[in-house]
């Protein structure tokens, strides 16, 4: 299958900047959606080892701004809510991938097992900066709501919310919702959202049977 190549899994590797993040092609400055999608990317095609995993740890984690709780797509950029998604599920990938390197399938998430940014924070930002009074969400504050930053912002949340499994997502996951939960911020009852997986951005019961399926 040549959409299986060895050279497209290279390519997104050389993709990777000095910083860690991924540009849109070799040279480019590192970019919050460009790093994401290069590291789904790599992880579907299991291909992670190709990159410099630990430089890209260092950079994604000083993407998110210590006061606002939120993310930022490129180096000495604001915070805007759609990288709550970009960054945030990245974080997420790379933390699966560290985790299935490092126990197989031990599951990220829980009061004691957390992500490796600050899940509590991001969800502060996204409901109270970037969620607008009239409904939707937004960049952030005094910035108008759009659908993409609602998609983007929700699906941030998600990925904050929920404890994660390695990739590919499998029918071993048998903890019941409220056992699924990272630290929540706010009401449990209004605030919760699905579960969806990182990698794919889909709620996690369809991912497993598109990989059951296929």
């Amino acid at each position: 299958n040549h959409l299986l190549s060895p050279s497209i899994a290279r390519y997104i590797a050389s993709c990777q900047t000095f910083e860690g993040g991924f540009g849109a092609e070799p040279f480019n400055e590192a970019h919050g959606g460009y790093t994401f999608c290069a590291l789904a990317a790599l992880r579907i095609l299991d291909s992670v080892s190709m990159i410099d995993a630990e430089q890209l740890r260092s950079w994604l984690s000083r993407r998110q701004m210590h006061f606002e709780g939120g993310f930022s797509g490129r180096t000495n950029k604001l915070v805007d809510g759609c990288y709550s998604f970009w960054q945030g599920g990245a974080v997420a990938v790379l933390d699966g991938w560290y985790n299935e390197m490092n126990g197989g399938n031990k599951k990220l998430g829980g009061e004691n097992e957390g992500l490796s940014f600050d899940e509590v924070m991001l969800q502060r930002y996204i409901l109270l900066c970037a969620q607008d009074v009239n409904g939707g969400l937004r960049d952030k504050p005094s910035k108008g709501r759009d659908f993409y930053h609602s998609c983007y912002n929700l699906s941030g949340l998600s990925v904050a919310q929920h404890a994660l499994c390695s990739w590919p997502p499998t029918s071993c996951d048998t903890r019941s919702d409220d056992e699924k939960t990272n630290s929540l911020f706010g009401d449990r009852e209004f605030n919760i959202l699905g579960r969806t997986d990182p990698v794919l951005n889909i709620r996690v019961e369809r991912a497993r049977a598109a990989v059951n399926f296929f």
